[in-house]
C-alpha cells in the first residue's frame, strides 16, 4: 500500500484529508492491503458519523418495506417435546466435537485453532458484560447489587464468569450438558463461588427460579420459534417485580418461514447450528403476558446480513 492509497482511503471513506503525515505513516504500519485498509475505515465511528443518513435511510427504507413470512410459533405439547429433544441431541454433539466455535463461530475458536486463541475467547465475555453495564446505567439501571441473575444459553460460561461480578448469584442454563462441563471447569479454575448450572433436558425442565437479572445473547436465535416463544414466556415470568431482562433473538429473516409440522418431517437431517426467527408481534405479546414493559428495544449486530434483523430488548417488570 502507498500513501496515496491511504489519503484516498480518507477522502472516499471519511470525505476529508488526512491530519498529518505522521498519521498517513502509522496508517502504512498496520494495513497490508486494500482490504485491511478497507475494513480499518469501515470500521471507524468517524465513518458512521459522516455518512449516518445514507445508512440510516437505506436502513429504514429497506426495512418499512420487507414482507413477512408465516411463520408458526405455538405448538402441542407433544410437538414441542420432540423440539426440544432435536435442539439437545444437536447441541450435545456440538458440545462434544466444537463447544467454543458452537459459541462464537469464528474460524479461530475451531478446536485445531483454539489453543493461541482461547484467552480472546474467554476476554469477550467481559466486553460482552461491560456492553451491559453500560446498557443498563444509560437507562439508569443498576450495575451490580443484583440478588439472582439468571443466564439463559451459558454454554461454556464464557459470559457467565462475568455475569457473576453483577449479582450476588447466578444461575446458567443451557440444554448441551458438555458445553455445562466445560462451563463448570472454566467457573471453577476462575474462582467463581456463587454460579451454578442447570441442565435443560425437555421443556418441562425449563424452570427458571425468580430473578432480578436475566440475559441472553446469541441463544435464542437456534431455536425453532415454538421454541422461542416457549423460553422467552417462561424467563419473563420467572422475573420478579422491578426485574430486568436483556435478551437477544431475530424477529425477521428475508425468506424466512416455518412450519411446525414440516419442520418435523425434515428435522432430523438437521445435524448444526440453525438460525430461526421470531416476529416482533410474538415478542410484544409475551412481554405484554408477563406483565412486563419494554425499556428499550433497537436493532443490534448480532447477525451478519442487512436482510437479517436481530433486535435487543430491555424489559422491565411492572
Amino acid at each position: 500500500m502507498s500513501r496515496d492509497d491511504i489519503r484516498g482511503a480518507y477522502r472516499h471513506f471519511l470525505g476529508r484529508e488526512p491530519e498529518s503525515d505522521e498519521v498517513v505513516e502509522r496508517h502504512l504500519k498496520t494495513v497490508t492491503d486494500l482490504h485491511s485498509v478497507r475494513a480499518r475505515f469501515l470500521s471507524a465511528p468517524e465513518f458512521y458519523q459522516t455518512n449516518a443518513r445514507e445508512l440510516l435511510r437505506y436502513f429504514s427504507t429497506w426495512e418499512a418495506r420487507r414482507n413477512d413470512g408465516s411463520i408458526d410459533y405455538d405448538c402441542s405439547t407433544a410437538e414441542l417435546d420432540r423440539l426440544f429433544a432435536h435442539i439437545k441431541d444437536v447441541w450435545s454433539r456440538l458440545g462434544k466435537v466444537e463447544p467454543h466455535f458452537s459459541v462464537l463461530s469464528t474460524q479461530n475458536f475451531k478446536p485445531e485453532n483454539l489453543g493461541s486463541n482461547i484467552e480472546v475467547f474467554l476476554k469477550s465475555g467481559k466486553g460482552e458484560v461491560d456492553l451491559l453495564q453500560a446498557e443498563l446505567m444509560g437507562h439508569g439501571l443498576k450495575t451490580t447489587g443484583y440478588s439472582h441473575c439468571v443466564e439463559l444459553g451459558c454454554g461454556v460460561g464464557r459470559v457467565t464468569r462475568f455475569l457473576a461480578e453483577m449479582s450476588d448469584r447466578i444461575t446458567g442454563f443451557d440444554i448441551s450438558a458438555p458445553h455445562l462441563k466445560l462451563a463448570s471447569e472454566y467457573l471453577t479454575a476462575e474462582g467463581v463461588q456463587n454460579a451454578s448450572l442447570e441442565l435443560i433436558k425437555d421443556p418441562a425442565s425449563a424452570e427458571f427460579p425468580p430473578c432480578d437479572l436475566f440475559y441472553s445473547r446469541l441463544v435464542l436465535q437456534h431455536n425453532p420459534p415454538p421454541v422461542m416463544f416457549f423460553l422467552l414466556r417462561k424467563f419473563l415470568r420467572a422475573l420478579v417485580s422491578g426485574g430486568i431482562a436483556v435478551f437477544q433473538l431475530p424477529t425477521f429473516i428475508d425468506g424466512y418461514t416455518f412450519k411446525v409440522d414440516t419442520y418435523l418431517d425434515g428435522m432430523d437431517k438437521l445435524d448444526n447450528q440453525e438460525l430461526h426467527a421470531l416476529p416482533q408481534k410474538a415478542v410484544f405479546a409475551a412481554i405484554a403476558d408477563a406483565g412486563c414493559d419494554v425499556v428499550s428495544t433497537y436493532r443490534d449486530n448480532s447477525l451478519s446480513k442487512i436482510t437479517q434483523v436481530s433486535n435487543r430488548f430491555v424489559v422491565m417488570k411492572r
